[in-house]
């Protein structure tokens, strides 16, 4: 690799390559083009100062556009901090609110402990790494899940951060107690991030359509408190959610058929996919998720991923409308080209 060529990357849950889900390896997309233009730049300290890493990053990856139009905004982050939205806010600030922002949450293997991410010839944890996109080229996105509700709507009357406290006034965690009994919830307060929890998401309506902004339950409280890898938006509705195998997969065509519809020529196809829909879906599952998108894209598009802590894309229809949010238990297919 040349000296000069910028490089971002993050450590992973898993990866993604033409021949489907690996565990354990390295995957790396090169790109080269005369319609693109790239810039990067990064922030550390997510934990502490999380609206002023995502400010410097975005910062920095906006030095090298001088009179180039911008197309988006490709965002590595930290997927063990509770506050990532934070972060988005301060790319937002520099960037605008109208712009593109996409990527996904570093992951460690199931291991809550630390991630990292790659900047340069940089590696950090609790940090955020940016290569915002300019020129003649174009991005599209697509992000689904296939999920669907099962329970009736909640209220969020109380919530803190990614900690879901109460719905409708009752410790959260009767949401599940309602369905499944006491007995599943004494489950997920020992194992954490369970089976059930996985399966069975949470999900938040969004304000303008009829999508669900998914959140999967990492710890249950003493209280009935739900931590969840992702911001909980008080005064919001939620309901519990369901999904199978064919569901899932039928969702990651449809993704990927949104990211490749604006584009004319599709040069390469990166995909964030959720770690938590990787071991529901199992092994097979997962990898005829993989090969769908292929069949998509084209088996001749190169295309490389991972598996993440959480997918960040606009929850509008459309790539650029709608602001910037994170999800779980989601796949989210970026295509670049012309």
């Amino acid at each position: 690799m040349l000296r000069q060529t910028p490089l971002i990357g993050g450590s992973t849950a898993g990866e993604i390559v033409p021949e489907g889900p690996i565990n354990h390896g390295c995957v790396v997309l090169l790109i080269g083009s005369t319609a693109l233009t790239w810039s990067v730049g990064c922030g550390e300290n997510t934990d502490h100062a999380p609206h002023e890493a995502g400010q410097k990053a975005a910062f920095g990856a906006t030095k090298e556009f001088r009179g180039v139009q911008r197309l988006g905004c490709l965002v590595v982050g930290d997927g063990l901090v509770p506050g990532f939205a934070d972060v988005v806010r301060g790319i937002q600030e520099v960037l605008g609110t109208s712009s593109l922002i996409v990527g996904g949450l570093a992951g460690d293997d199931f291991r809550f402990a630390q991630t990292y991410q790659y900047c340069n010839s940089r590696v950090m944890s609790r940090g955020v790494a940016a290569v915002l996109f300019g020129g003649a080229g174009k991005i599209g996105v697509g992000s689904q899940h296939g999920f669907a509700p099962i329970s009736k709507p909640r209220h969020i009357t109380r919530a803190r951060a990614n900690v879901l406290i109460e719905l409708d006034h009752q410790p959260a965690a009767s949401v599940y107690e309602e369905y499944f009994g006491a007995e599943l919830v004494q489950r997920m307060r020992h194992e954490g991030l369970s089976r059930q929890g996985i399966a069975y998401p949470l999900g938040i309506q969004c304000e303008t359509n009829h999508r669900w902004l998914l959140r999967n339950v990492v710890s249950v409280g003493a209280d009935g408190s739900l931590a969840c890898n992702g911001e909980i938006l008080e005064g919001s509705w939620l309901q519990l959610m369901l999904g199978n195998h064919e569901l899932a997969v039928a969702a990651a065509r449809t993704a990927a058929q949104e990211a490749i519809q604006p584009l004319n020529h599709i040069a390469a196809v990166l995909v964030f996919d959720s770690a938590a829909r990787r071991r529901l879906l199992g092994l097979e599952h997962a990898a005829m998720e993989i090969a769908g998108i292929r069949q998509v894209i084209g088996s001749a598009v190169p295309i490389a991923g991972c598996y993440t802590y959480g997918e960040h894309s606009s929850v509008g229809h459309e790539a650029t409308v709608g602001r910037t949010a994170i999800q779980t238990s989601s796949v989210l297919v970026v295509a670049l080209g012309t």
